[in-house]
C-alpha cells in the first residue's frame, strides 16, 4: 500500500535530496501527485559542535511554543554540576549541555527523528545503532559481561566514530550504567588520543518520564518553563539503590527522550525503542540517481527498446531536460536500473516528459537479484503522474524492497508511446543491532519485540535473568516445560508468562536474527555483532563490510564477501568506488593488509590496471592523514616539494642503493599510465612507511623476490645505523626485520638451487635487475652484508668457478687464444701476479730503508724505481675511485690505507730531493713502510684459516679504541692528581708531560718508577734547591709522598685490574662472536677478494700502467671509455630475461606454499591438545547444565516438596 508523508517541522538544511523532505498529497489509488520541489541538491547534514557553549543559542529555544500541533514542545537541556560529579567513581564525558525531550507514547517516529537532526542537529541515520537493553538494576557480572561492557562495545562504537548511535534505558543503573561508564573510563584512559571520537558519540537514554525521581522532573519542568539550562546534581546518584521505586539519569548519555507514561512502567519506552530502531533503519531515505554521483547511466540502466541513441535513454533523472521514450506503444516496454548491489527500496518518484505531452498513468515495479526471476512489487499497479512536468508521483510500497535489480514496465500512458522520468527511494545503508544482558521480563519481550520488528538480536548467554531463558529458548529441540519453568523464577504472575512465552515463540520462528555470545567467540563481541548483521536478510553487506574493516575482523570480512554463505557477487559492488576508498584509504594508508590481500588474492581489483603513477603519488601525498608515526625518511618525502617520486628516489638511492631509479629510462608516465611492476612500487612504499607485514605480502607477490629480499635487508641495516642508539627497541626490531628479509633471500635462493639446474641459478644471481638499479642480486647481497647468502653453497659454487677462470655466458668462443686469454685474467691468476709484484715492491722498499740510499744528495737508482712504481699506485686508486664513485671508495677501509701510505710516501720523497728534510723523510717514509706491510694482511683473506683472523684484528683494534679512550681519561686525572700533589711547584713543560702522561702510561705495563715517588733529599736521589734544579737539572723532591703512592694504587688497580682485564674480556668476545661465524666470513671475504681482482686490470703494477695509457688512448683518439671495471654480471636477451624471471617468481612461489602449509600443519598439532581441553570443558558445562534441568522437571520426592514449600515460604 502506498502512503504519503508531510513533515511536522522544517527540514534540516542541506537536506533537501532528501525525500523526507518533499511535501506529497495524497492519492487515494496508492499514488501520490504534490508540486515538484526545488532542485535536490544532496548535501551532509552539520556535525555537531564537540564542545556545546555554556550557554547555547539553539535554532528553537528549550521551551519556546512551537506550533499547537507539534508534539514536541517539552524541550530543553540541563547539565550537572562540576561539584557533584566528583562523587562519581568515574568522571563523565565532557559533552557539554544534555538535551532532552519529552513525547507521547504514541509519537509519530519518523516526525521525532526529523526533530531531533533539526534540533539537536543530529547526523541521522547513524552509520551503525547499538540498541542495549537488559537488567536494569544493578546485577553481578561475570568476566565475559565486563569484557563487553568494558572492551567490546566500547571498541565497537570508538572504531566507527561519530557515526555510531548508542540507546540505552537511559538510567543510573544495570545495563545504561555500565554501557555508558565503560565509554567514559575508555575516553579518560586515552585521553587526549581519542577523546574528540569519544565526545561525538550519541548515547541516546529513551525512558518513561513517571519513572524518574520527583525532585529530578520539577527541575527539568523548570527548565522548560524558563527557558534556561538547568543544573542537577548527582547526589541522588550514590543513595540510590535496587530497593528505590523511582530513578535517576546516567550522567555519561549526551540526549534523552522522556516518553509521557505516568504509569513509570518500562513497557511504554520498550514500545518506542523498538519503533526508533525499525525507524532508523529506513530513515534518511534519498534519490538514488540524483543523490549518488558515482551512478555509471550507461551501465546501470537498461530498457527494452528507446527512440534515442546509445545512453539517451539515460537522461531519466527527475531534473534532466530529455525523458526515456519507448520505441514500441505496448505493455511490454520496461527500463531497469542496476544497484550495483542489493540495496533498500522504499519506493520511487515519477514526472512525464518535459519536452512532448507523454506521461505514464499507470505502472508496475519488478525487482530481481539475478535479472532473471523477477517479482512483482506488491503485487499490484501503481499510479503515474497527471502531466508532463508539473506534478511529481510519489509511490511507496507497503514494505522495504531489497534487491540489486529493479524494473518499471508501464501499463497505462498519456500519448503514443510510454514515456518517463522517475528516481528510486534508496534507503541509506545502517546496521542496527539489538544487544541483551541480563534483564527481567521487560527486557525480554523488548528483544522479543526487536526481532519481530527485523532487528538483529545478540543474547549475552550466562549473564543471567532473561538472557539466559532466551538463549536456552533459541536453542533447537528446547523444551517448552524447561522454558516455562525459567520464566517463572523471574516473572511472578502467570498471564505475564504466558504472554512473554508466546512473544519468545514469535521470536524463534526468525533464526537467521538470532545470535547466542557466550564468550567463546574469537574477537568477542563484536565479531558477534557481525555474524548477527551477516545473517540479517535485509542488511546491506556494504555496512558489513565498513564495519569489518574499521573493527579489524578480516576473517568474518571474508567471510562476509567471499564466503560459500554469500548469495551475491563482490561484482555487484562498484569496484571503482572500492578500490579507491578502500584499498588506497583504509588498507594501504592504515595498514590494513588482510583486507588488501581479500582484495588481490579475490581479484577484486586488477593491480596491473588500478595502480597507475598517480595512485602511486596518491599514496605518498595522504600518508600524513593517516599514518600515526613515521620513519624520518618519510616526513621528508612528505614535505617535499615538486614531484614527490624524486624525492623517493633519493631517499631509496640512500637506503637501498646508489643507483637506483625509480623510473625506467626516461619513461616517467602520465598519471593516468599503469606503472611497470605495480607490486614492487606497493612494497617500496610499504618499506618506507615501516609496514612490515604489509611489504612482506607484497613481496610474496613481487616479480623478483630474491632481489627484493636483499634490497629490503639493506634498506633495514641503514635505517638502523641511522637511528640514535638511545632507540633500543626501533633497532632492534629493524635488525629484526634485516634478518628476515635476509633469510627469505637465502632460503629463496636454496629453493632455486634445489628444484633447478646449477646454471639456472647462477642465471638468477647474476643477471641485471632493472628494478633496483641494473645491479645484481650479488651485488644486493653485498651491500647489505648478507653472509648466509653470500655463504649459500651455490653461490660458493659461482665464486669458485670465476675464481679459477672467470666468468663467462654457456656457449662462448672456446678458441685455444681465447681460453688463454681467459686464463690470464682469471682472478686466481690475477691475485698471484699483483701478490708477486707486490712481494717484490716491499722488498725494494725496505732494501732503500735499511740501506744507505737515503744518505746521497740525489736519488738513486732504486728510488726512481719506487717513485714510478707508487705513481702506478696511484694512477690505479684514481681509476678505482672514478669507477666505483667515491662514495663507495671511500666506504672500504682498506681504501684509507692505501691512501695513508700512498700520501706518506709522496710527502717523504718530496722531503727527501730537499736539502735540509732528509732525516725527516727517513720518517715518513718508515711509517709508510709500516703501512704497506700492513696493506700485506689484505692479501691473506682468501686464505679459509688468515681470513677471519685478519677481521678478528680489525675487530679488536675497534676494542682498543675504546679502552683507549677511557683509559686517556683515568691517565689524564691520575697524571694530573699526582703531579699536583708530588710536584706542585713544577713550571717546566717537559717535566709536568713527563710527569703527567709518560710515566703514568709505561706504570701501566710494570715501570712504576718508585725512585723517583718514594726518595727524599737525605737519600741523595733528589733536591729542593730551586736553583740546583733549574740550572742544573737536578731531581725535585716529591712532596706528600704518603698520598703519592696511595694514588699509584689506585692507578694501577683501574689500570691492571680493570682496564686490562676488560679488554680482554672484549677480545674474547670478539673473538668467540667471529668464530661462531668463521666459515660464513671466510666466504664473504673469499668473494669481496674475488670481485676485487675479477675487475682489476691484467697486468700489476708497475706494468699496469701499460694498460692506462692504452684505455686513455683509445679515450682520446676514439671516444671509447673503458675507465669502468668488469662486473660480475650477465646480459641476456628479452627472450631470456623473461625465463629467468618466470622460473624464479615460480620456484619461490611454490616455497612460499610449501612453507605455509608447513607453518598450518605445525600449528594444527600445537592446537590439538587445546581443542581436547576446552571439548572436555564443554562437555563437562552441557553435563551440569543436563543435570539441573533434570533436577527441576524431575518429580520432588515429600522431603524435597516439604523443604522447597519452606524454602518458598520463607522470609
Amino acid at each position: 500500500m502506498s502512503t504519503s508523508y508531510i513533515p511536522l517541522t522544517p527540514q534540516p538544511a542541506g537536506g533537501t535530496g532528501n525525500v523526507n523532505n518533499q511535501q506529497n498529497n495524497a492519492n487515494p489509488n496508492g499514488g501520490s501527485t504534490v508540486n515538484p520541489p526545488p532542485p535536490p541538491q544532496a548535501q551532509p547534514t552539520p556535525k555537531p559542535p564537540t564542545q556545546p557553549p555554556v550557554n547555547p543559542q539553539p535554532q528553537t529555544q528549550p521551551g519556546t511554543q512551537q506550533q499547537p500541533s507539534s508534539p514536541f514542545n517539552f524541550n530543553g537541556e540541563f547539565k550537572f554540576t562540576e561539584e557533584s560529579t566528583h562523587r562519581l567513581k568515574t568522571k563523565p564525558r565532557p559533552i557539554g549541555n544534555r538535551k532532552f525531550v519529552k513525547v507521547k507514547p504514541d509519537v509519530d517516529v519518523k516526525a521525532l527523528c526529523n526533530w531531533m537532526s533539526t534540533e539537536w542537529n543530529m547526523t541521522l541515520p547513524p552509520g551503525l545503532v547499538l540498541s542495549v537493553t537488559g537488567g536494569a538494576w544493578d546485577f553481578p557480572r561475570n568476566a565475559v559481561v565486563k569484557e563487553v561492557f568494558r572492551k567490546g562495545l566500547v571498541d565497537a562504537a570508538v572504531k566507527n566514530g561519530d557515526l555510531t548511535m548508542i540507546i540505552t534505558g537511559g538510567t543510573h543503573k544495570g545495563v545504561m550504567k555500565y554501557t555508558a561508564r565503560g565509554l567514559s573510563e575508555y575516553e579518560w584512559a586515552h585521553k587526549p588520543t581519542v577523546s574528540d571520537d569519544i565526545v561525538d558519540l550519541i548515547i541516546l537514554g529513551v525512558t518513561t518520564w513517571g519513572s524518574l525521581q520527583q525532585e529530578l522532573r520539577d527541575k527539568l519542568e523548570e527548565a522548560v518553563t524558563n527557558h534556561q539550562v538547568t543544573e542537577l546534581e548527582v547526589q541522588a546518584l550514590v543513595n540510590t539503590t535496587n530497593n528505590s521505586t523511582k530513578k535517576v539519569l546516567e550522567p555519561n548519555h549526551s540526549h534523552f527522550i522522556f516518553v509521557d507514561d505516568t504509569t513509570g512502567q518500562r513497557t511504554a519506552a520498550n514500545e518506542l525503542r523498538v519503533k526508533l530502531e525499525r525507524e532508523l533503519r529506513t530513515f534518511g531515505e534519498t534519490q538514488y540517481l540524483t543523490c549518488d554521483d558515482k551512478v555509471n547511466r550507461c551501465e546501470q540502466i537498461s530498457c527494452s527498446s528507446s527512440s534515442h541513441r546509445t545512453c539517451q535513454h539515460t537522461q531519466i533523472g527527475l531534473d534532466d531536460s530529455e525523458a526515456w521514450i519507448a520505441d514500441v506503444a505496448d505493455g511490454n516496454q520496461w527500463i531497469s536500473i542496476d544497484l550495483t548491489y542489493p540495496r533498500r527500496v522504499t519506493g520511487l518518484v515519477m514526472k512525464g516528459n518535459p519536452q512532448a505531452d507523454l506521461w505514464v498513468t499507470k505502472f508496475k515495479v519488478m525487482y530481481s537479484d539475478d535479472e532473471e526471476d523477477w517479482k512483482v512489487v506488491d503485487n499490484r499497479e501503481f499510479d503515474g503522474t497527471s502531466d508532463r512536468d508539473t506534478t511529481v508521483a510519489t509511490s511507496r510500497f507497503s514494505s522495504t524492497v531489497r534487491a540489486r535489480f529493479f524494473k518499471i514496465q508501464p501499463t497505462e500512458w498519456h500519448g503514443d508511446r510510454p514515456s518517463m522520468r522517475f528516481d528510486l527511494l534508496v534507503c541509506k545503508d545502517v546496521a542496527v543491532v539489538c544487544v541483551l544482558v541480563e534483564g527481567g521480563m521487560y527486557s525480554i519481550r523488548q528483544a522479543c519485540s526487536s526481532v519481530e520488528a527485523g532487528t538483529p538480536l545478540v543474547v549475552v548467554a550466562d549473564s543471567g535473568r532473561g538472557a539466559n531463558v532466551l538463549a536456552h529458548a533459541f536453542k533447537e529441540d528446547q523444551d517448552e516445560n524447561i522454558i516455562k519453568a525459567e520464566l517463572n523464577e523471574i516473572i511472578r504472575r502467570d498471564e505475564d508468562v504466558d504472554s512473554t512465552l508466546e512473544l519468545i515463540k514469535e521470536a524463534a520462528k526468525k533464526p537467521n536474527l538470532l545470535n547466542i555470545y557466550d564468550g567463546s567467540c574469537e574477537g568477542g563481541i563484536q565479531a558477534a555483532i557481525l555474524e548477527a548483521l551477516r545473517r540479517d536478510d535485509e542488511q546491506s553487506i556494504s555496512v558489513n563490510t565498513t564495519l569489518a574493516l574499521l573493527w579489524g575482523y578480516h576473517e568474518a570480512l571474508k567471510e562476509q564477501m567471499f564466503g560459500s554463505s554469500f548469495t551475491y557477487n563482490w561484482k555487484a559492488y562498484n569496484v571503482d568506488e572500492l578500490v579507491l576508498g578502500a584499498l588506497l584509504r583504509e588498507n594501504i594508508l592504515k595498514n590494513q593488509v588482510e583486507f588488501v590481500k581479500l582484495l588481490i588474492d579475490n581479484d577484486v581489483v586488477d593491480l596491473d590496471k588500478c595502480v597507475t603513477w598517480g595512485f602511486i603519488k596518491h599514496l605518498y601525498s595522504k600518508v600524513n592523514d593517516d599514518a600515526q608515526s613515521l620513519p624520518d625518511h618519510m616526513w621528508r618525502i612528505i614535505e617535499s616539494e615538486g614531484n614527490v617520486l624524486d624525492t623517493v628516489q633519493e631517499v631509496m638511492q640512500e637506503l637501498a642503493f646508489d643507483k637506483f631509479s625509480y623510473y625506467h629510462g626516461d619513461n616517467r608516465g602520465q598519471e593516468k599510465d599503469p606503472v611497470d611492476d605495480p607490486y614492487r612500487h606497493l612494497f617500496i612504499f610499504a618499506l618506507l612507511c615501516g609496514y612490515d607485514e604489509m611489504a612482506l605480502y607484497f613481496w610474496e607477490e613481487d616479480s623478483e623476490p630474491i632481489a627484493s629480499a636483499l634490497a629490503a635487508s639493506n634498506m633495514y641495516k641503514n635505517q638502523s645505523k641511522k637511528i640514535s642508539s638511545r632507540y633500543t627497541e626501533q633497532q632492534e626490531h629493524l635488525k629484526k626485520m634485516k634478518k628476515k628479509f635476509a633469510a627469505l633471500a637465502y632460503e629463496s635462493l636454496d629453493a632455486c638451487e634445489a628444484t633447478s639446474k646449477t646454471a639456472d641459478t647462477f642465471n638468477v644471481v647474476l643477471r641485471h635487475v632493472p628494478s633496483w638499479g641494473d645491479t645484481t642480486c650479488l651485488k644486493l647481497a653485498e651491500l647489505s652484508v648478507n653472509l648466509s647468502f653470500i655463504g649459500h653453497a651455490g653461490i660458493q659454487a659461482l665464486v669458485d668457478k670465476v675464481w679459477r677462470h672467470g666468468l663467462h655466458k654457456p656457449g662462448n668462443d672456446a678458441r685455444f687464444c681465447v681460453k688463454a686469454m681467459d686464463f690470464v685474467q682469471a682472478p686466481r691468476v690475477a691475485f698471484g701476479q699483483y701478490l708477486m709484484f707486490y712481494l717484490l715492491f716491499l722488498a725494494l722498499f725496505s732494501y732503500m730503508m735499511l740501506s744507505d740510499q737515503l744518505a746521497s744528495r740525489w736519488p738513486q737508482e732504486v728510488e726512481y724505481v719506487l717513485m714510478v712504481w707508487v705513481a702506478t699506485f696511484i694512477a690505479e686508486e684514481i681509476r678505482e675511485m672514478i669507477a666505483h664513485s667515491p662514495k663507495r671508495y671511500f666506504r672500504v677501509p682498506w681504501n684509507w690505507n692505501d691512501i695513508f701510505n700512498l700520501t706518506l710516501f709522496t710527502v717523504g720523497m718530496i722531503l727527501r730531493l730537499t736539502a735540509f728534510g732528509r732525516n725527516e723523510a727517513r720518517i715518513i717514509l718508515a711509517f709508510s713502510l709500516f703501512g704497506f706491510y700492513f696493506r700485506l694482511l689484505h692479501e691473506l683473506t682468501p686464505f679459509k684459516f688468515t681470513g677471519p683472523k685478519v677481521l678478528m684484528v680489525g675487530q679488536m683494534i675497534l676494542d682498543v679504541l675504546v679502552i683507549l679512550t677511557i683509559m686517556i681519561i683515568l691517565l689524564l686525572a691520575y697524571g694530573m692528581s699526582t703531579t699536583a700533589i708530588l710536584y706542585p711547584h713544577t713550571s717546566d713543560p717537559v717535566s709536568l708531560v713527563t710527569s703527567i702522561i709518560y710515566r703514568p702510561y709505561f706504570q701501566i705495563y710494570g715501570e712504576l718508577a718508585l725512585d723517583s715517588i718514594d726518595v727524599t733529599a737525605d737519600d741523595g736521589g733528589c733536591t729542593t734547591n730551586e736553583t740546583a734544579i733549574q740550572l742544573d737539572g737536578a731531581m725535585r723532591c716529591p712532596e706528600h709522598v704518603g698520598w703519592g703512592l696511595f694514588c699509584l694504587a689506585l692507578w694501577m688497580i683501574l689500570s691492571n685490574a680493570l682496564l686490562l682485564n676488560l679488554l680482554i674480556a672484549m677480545f674474547t668476545n670478539t673473538y668467540e662472536r667471529v668464530n661462531e661465524k668463521n666459515e660464513l666470513l671466510w666466504r664473504f671475504m673469499w668473494y669481496t677478494i674475488t670481485k676485487e681482482y675479477y675487475k682489476k686490470p691484467s697486468l700489476a703494477p708497475p706494468f699496469i700502467i701499460i694498460v692506462h695509457v692504452w684505455r686513455l688512448g683509445r679515450f682520446m683518439f676514439k671516444n671509447v671509455w673503458e675507465w669502468n671495471s668488469p662486473t660480475l654480471k650477465l646480459g641476456f636477451n628479452e627472450d631470456e630475461q623473461r625465463h629467468i624471471k618466470a622460473l624464479e617468481k615460480q620456484v619461490v612461489y611454490d616455497y612460499i606454499m610449501k612453507k605455509r602449509r608447513d607453518e598450518q600443519e605445525q600449528i594444527r598439532k600445537e592446537k590439538i591438545p587445546d581443542r581436547l581441553d576446552k571439548l572436555e570443558n564443554q562437555l563437562r558445562v552441557v553435563k551440569t547444565h543436563v543435570d539441573e534441568r533434570f533436577a527441576k522437571v524431575r518429580p520432588s520426592s515429600p522431603i524435597t516438596t516439604v523443604q522447597g514449600t519452606d524454602a518458598a515460604t520463607a522470609p
